[in-house]
């Protein structure tokens, strides 16, 4: 089955589609604008760093099982950010 990846942003919002629906969302104002990607052998990670204010930063860390969906998350993100 072949997904359709897409990224938004409205409203300082940044939202990250995959068929239409939402699969994770951040607020561009605390993007610190990098990520980094974790590949483990039957994992594939990805780490959002955003701004918290008072505590530092702080990451946002989201998984995928494939690494078909997780190369082109990836690919999204180096596109769009």
């Amino acid at each position: 089955m072949k997904h359709k990846y897409d990224l938004k942003i409205y409203n300082g919002r940044v939202k990250v589609y995959v068929d239409g629906y939402v699969m994770f969302t951040f607020n561009q104002i605390d993007f610190q604008g990098y990520y980094a990607y974790k590949d483990d052998t039957s994992l594939y990670g990805l780490d959002i760093y955003l701004l918290r204010e008072k505590a530092g930063p702080s990451t946002m860390e989201i998984y995928f099982k494939t690494k078909e969906n997780w190369l082109n998350i990836l690919k999204l993100l180096d596109k769009h950010l």
